[in-house]
């Protein structure tokens, strides 16, 4: 059975920390990992489809974690993810 959630900042008690670009997804991947910070990351409604089908190079994934590691997790997007992002 299908249902749409209300609020797409959160899944199954985790909080949405950023959509992340493709080009970036193993990167934030292996920066949550080293930091000891599990996560759950997942695209949006068809955009799983879509990225079979166009190669995906443009959907985005939605990084989940604890409420607790939601500070953290933030920082270490904004220190490396946007600062990359910047310069490319």
């Amino acid at each position: 059975m299908f249902f749409k959630r209300k609020n797409k900042e959160e899944y199954d008690g985790l909080k949405l920390v950023k959509a992340v670009m493709p080009n970036f997804v193993g990167m934030y991947s292996e920066i949550l990992r080293d930091n000891d910070i599990p996560f759950i990351a997942r695209q949006e409604g068809a955009a799983g489809y879509m990225k079979i089908v166009t190669g995906g190079l443009l959907i985005p994934e939605n990084f989940y974690v604890k409420p607790e590691d939601y500070d953290k997790a933030l920082e270490l997007y904004n220190a490396f993810i946007e600062i990359e992002a910047e310069e490319n």
